[in-house]
C-alpha cells in the first residue's frame, strides 16, 4: 500500500511538471529526425570532384569506372562532379561540398601506356585532395586509391600474391550514417531520465517536505522504489517512441524490442541511482536544470552514446576488457542496444553489459542513500 501511495506520488509529480516530462519523451526521437536528415536518406554516396588535365584514354577509363563503383546494396557510390581549375574543386572541399578532389595529371595516360609496355619509367601519379576534419574523407580516399591501383595493376597485368577477403561482424550492415547511429540515440531516451529522477528528489528538498517524509510511515525504501517505478514507466514509453521514431525513419533493426525494452529499464534504474548522488549536491529543481546539466554531458559524451570513444583498457574479466569508461552505466547500455540492434544480438549474449549494469547500479544506490542521508535527510 505505501509503495503503490509513493508510485501515485511520483506519477503525479511527473505529470505536473509536463515540460519537463515532454522533454524527455521527445528528446531522443527529435534527435533520431535531425540526424536522419543530416545523414538518412539512402545509402552513403561520396562526393567526387574530379579536375581532369588529361585527354587520353586511361583518364577516361578511370572516370567511369568511378562512376560505376557500386556500394552496399548495388547503389552508386560516387557522385562525380568535374571541375576546370583547382582553385575551385580546394574551395568546395573546405566547404565539405566535396568529399574527396583528384587531379589528374596531363601525361597520366602515356604514363600509363609506358607502364603496360613494359617502360621503366616513372609511374603515372593522382593528386589527393581532402580535409581530415572531414570524416568522410579517408573512407573515400580509400575507394579512389582502390580503383586508382586496380588500373594501374590490370594495365601493368599484375597479378597481386595474395587477395583479402572481408568479413563483416554485424548481422546487419549500416544502409547509411544515419543507422550507425541509431544505437546510441535510443540510449539517450534513457539518459534523460536522469532529469525527471533528479528533480523528483530534489523537489523534497525544495519545498521543505523531507521532514513530513521522515515523520511518515513511507520510508526511504519505498520512496525511492517509487521513483524507480516511475521512471522505468517513462524510460519504457521514451524508448517505445524512440524505436518506433526509428522504424518510421526507415531504420530495419536486426535484433528484437525486446531485449532493448529489458535492458532500457534495468538502465532507467541506474539512472535513478545516479540521480540520488547528483541530488545528494543539489538544492533546488533550478540547480537540477543547470548544474544537473554536468553529469548529463559527462554520460552523454563518455559512454559512447553520441560517438564512439577509445577504449582505455584497465583489466580484463572474463575476456571483456574493462576500461575507465565502464565505470558509467550507460557505456553498457549503448554497447548492449549496440548488440541488440546491429548483431541481432540476445540477452543471453549481452550479459556481461547486463550484468555490468546491475552492479553499477547497485553501487551508485549505496553510494547515494549514504550520501543523501549525510547531506540532506540528517539535516532536514
Amino acid at each position: 500500500m505505501r509503495l503503490a501511495a509513493s508510485v501515485t506520488k511520483s506519477f503525479k509529480e511527473n505529470i505536473r511538471d509536463w515540460k519537463v516530462l515532454a522533454m524527455v519523451l521527445m528528446f531522443s526521437p527529435f534527435f533520431l529526425v535531425l540526424m536522419n536528415l543530416f545523414y538518412g536518406g539512402g545509402p552513403t554516396t561520396y562526393h567526387l570532384g574530379v579536375l581532369n588535365l588529361d585527354s587520353g584514354h586511361a583518364s577516361i577509363e578511370l572516370i567511369s569506372n568511378l562512376e560505376n563503383m557500386k556500394g552496399q546494396g548495388n547503389s552508386q557510390l560516387f557522385n562525380v562532379t568535374g571541375f576546370g581549375g583547382e582553385e575551385p574543386l580546394r574551395a568546395k572541399i573546405k566547404e565539405k561540398a566535396v568529399d574527396i578532389g583528384i587531379v589528374i595529371p596531363e601525361d597520366y595516360s602515356d604514363k600509363s601506356a609506358g607502364k603496360a609496355a613494359g617502360n621503366n619509367a616513372d609511374p603515372a601519379q593522382i593528386n589527393f585532395y581532402g580535409s581530415m576534419g572531414n570524416m568522410r574523407y579517408p573512407v573515400a580516399a580509400v575507394w579512389v586509391a582502390d580503383a586508382v591501383s586496380k588500373q594501374g595493376m590490370d594495365a601493368a597485368k599484375i597479378i597481386l600474391p595474395a587477395s583479402i577477403n572481408e568479413t563483416f561482424l554485424e548481422k546487419k550492415q549500416p544502409l547509411n550514417e544515419f543507422e550507425g547511429y541509431v544505437p546510441g540515440l535510443i540510449s539517450l531516451a534513457v539518459l534523460m531520465i536522469l532529469f525527471t529522477a533528479t528533480a523528483s528528489i530534489v523537489k523534497e528538498n525544495d519545498k521543505k517536505t523531507l521532514i513530513r517524509l521522515k515523520l511518515s510511515r513511507l520510508g526511504a525504501f519505498n520512496f525511492l522504489a517509487g521513483i524507480c517505478i516511475t521512471q522505468a514507466i517513462v524510460a519504457a514509453g521514451a524508448i517505445v517512441l524512440s524505436y518506433w521514431t526509428a522504424l518510421g525513419l526507415g531504420y530495419r533493426p536486426a535484433g528484437g524490442f525486446g531485449a532493448i525494452l529489458v535492458v532500457g529499464i534495468l538502465s532507467s534504474f541506474s539512472m535513478v541511482a545516479i540521480s540520488l548522488v547528483v541530488a545528494s549536491f543539489l538544492n533546488t529543481v533550478f540547480d537540477v536544470l543547470t548544474v544537473g546539466c554536468f553529469p548529463f554531458f559527462i554520460l552523454m559524451f563518455f559512454s559512447g552514446s553520441m560517438f564512439p570513444l577509445p577504449k582505455m583498457s584497465i583489466f580484463t574479466i572474463h575476456g571483456h576488457s574493462f576500461g575507465i569508461t565502464d565505470l558509467l552505466p550507460l557505456t553498457h547500455t549503448a554497447n548492449a542496444f549496440n548488440h541488440i540492434l546491429n548483431d541481432g544480438a540476445g540477452l543471453h549474449e549481452v550479459w556481461f553489459d547486463f550484468i555490468m549494469i546491475a552492479l553499477l547500479t547497485v553501487i551508485y544506490f549505496v553510494t547515494g542513500l549514504l550520501l543523501y542521508q549525510k547531506r540532506k535527510l540528517s539535516k532536514a
